[in-house]
């Protein structure tokens, strides 16, 4: 029977295998890789025994790592650098993450009645008319123009152009025209699901964390499959928005600072293959 190590690195391989791919690709080498992944290692166990009430000098930090104190930024007495890079590696995942003006001009977009055709974002028109695009930018940021804002979007791909009409793209909803902001969403995203998934696993949590798997279909149900969820997600998005805008309104009004220290990230995602990869095993 596996133990519980064996079947971590069981999952740890599965998970990573497309992030490897991803690093060939763009040309990252393992000894790179390899080098960030020990800084990891030093940082997440220096959080570790901090979370412990114990004091992460290197012999406690190699001990739990496994990375031997020659290796360690830091020397005794107190590991003081290898404390700095933990901490600050733990606020940059600890600090929300803003939206972005693109991303709060979209979320208003989703989920205002006046941008929306029943549940679909309308087709908004320039100018500053009442339900125009120019009104939904101006509702969310007055310090950048609309113009400026569009042209943004524009060149991110998450809007077209069509009859003189500004059209949200609601099926991708990923900035496909910029490899660095597309990097970073990829970070954050996989960052927090993981984090979900390992906190239903490690302190038996109860985050929301599913998933659906069907297999033996053709390219063509895979694509049905892939418009009805983008379909599915639109409502229940704008929906959450709308509670989100609410709950942002309430406790800014209510609640002192220290009592607005939450965050959450809430998304979906969508993976079809045609067979040649199978499923990680």
């Amino acid at each position: 029977m596996a133990s519980k190590v064996e079947l971590v690195l069981k999952a740890f391989v599965a998970a990573n295998r497309p992030l490897v791919r991803l690093l060939i690709g763009r040309g990252a080498t393992f000894p790179v890789v390899a080098e960030k992944l020990r800084q990891l290692f030093v940082e997440e166990a220096v959080a570790e025994i901090q979370r412990r009430g114990g004091k992460p000098t290197s012999s406690a930090v190699s001990l739990l790592s496994g990375v031997h104190r020659k290796d360690l930024r830091a020397r005794e007495p107190g590991g003081a650098k290898a404390t700095q890079a933990a901490q600050s590696q733990a606020a940059e995942h600890a600090a929300p993450a803003s939206l972005g003006l693109i991303g709060q001009v979209v979320g208003r977009w989703m989920s205002d009645p006046k941008f929306l055709d029943g549940s679909t974002p309308r087709a908004l028109q320039r100018g500053s008319e009442p339900g125009s695009f120019d009104e939904l930018v101006q509702g969310v940021s007055t310090d950048v123009g609309p113009r400026a804002v569009l042209e943004e979007m524009l060149r991110l791909d998450v809007v077209r152009v069509e009859d003189e009409h500004i059209v949200l793209d609601t099926l991708g909803m990923v900035p496909r025209g910029d490899f660095a902001a597309m990097s970073e969403a990829l970070g954050l995203n996989l960052h927090d699901h993981a984090a979900a998934a390992c906190a239903n696993l490690i302190e038996g949590r109860n985050l929301l964390e599913q998933a659906m798997y069907v297999d033996e279909i053709s390219p063509e149900s895979a694509h049905l499959l892939h418009e009805a969820a983008s379909r599915a997600w639109r409502p229940v998005l704008a929906r959450v928005l709308r509670l989100a805008d609410k709950r942002v309104a309430h406790d800014a009004a209510k609640e002192v600072e220290a009592r607005r220290q939450a965050r959450v990230r809430f998304g979906v995602y969508f993976y079809a293959e045609d067979g040649k990869d199978k499923e990680p095993e």
